[in-house]
């Protein structure tokens, strides 16, 4: 699972794209990649919302928590407390919008972005091509399977920007739709 993460420092603000590695080997560790940085870590839930991790041979405590004022329930930002720091952390599923629907459909130019890492396959769209809502845009393979991304409302295919075989990094823009 790839999320994007936004963490706010005072006035820094930093953007990674963060890779968790689906097992966990026989300690409890989990191989997670921020960036190009392949990392190990363990983690375990002291309490609600209170986190010890074992990162690379050194401990480190967290405690996280939503903004006072926002809506319960999963999504952000989270405001985590790790040693005398305070971030607030936005994280992102590119995956999201395809779950959510006509909810995030947008006027306007709208740009598709690779929800992951892979390889563009088929590109099933030509420019100046008018589409249909959830017609399919090309198709991505990633960790050995095919996915097709589609187009996330009516419009018309402005640009594509990139070719069969070409690989490409998670946010990579593909198409641009209006």
């Amino acid at each position: 699972m790839i999320l994007h993460a936004r963490l706010h420092c005072g006035p820094r603000t930093v953007d990674h794209d963060v890779e968790l590695q689906p097992a966990e080997d026989a300690n409890g560790s989990r191989q997670f990649r921020i960036g190009n940085r392949s990392v190990e870590a363990q983690c375990e839930v002291i309490a609600p919302g209170e986190y010890s991790f074992l990162i690379e041979g050194r401990s480190y405590g967290a405690s996280v928590a939503k903004r006072v004022g926002d809506p319960p329930g999963p999504g952000g930002p989270y405001v985590v407390n790790a040693g005398r720091r305070e971030y607030l952390v936005e994280l992102r599923d590119p995956r999201q919008w395809r779950r959510r629907g006509s909810s995030l459909e947008a006027e306007g130019p709208q740009e598709i972005t690779a929800p992951m890492p892979g390889k563009i396959v088929r590109v099933l769209v030509m420019e100046g091509q008018e589409v249909k809502r959830n017609q399919g845009l090309l198709v991505i393979e990633a960790m050995k399977m095919q996915n097709e991304l589609r187009a996330p409302r009516a419009g018309r295919v402005e640009r594509v920007y990139m070719a069969e075989g070409r690989g490409v990094e998670s946010g990579a823009p593909l198409v641009l739709l209006v």
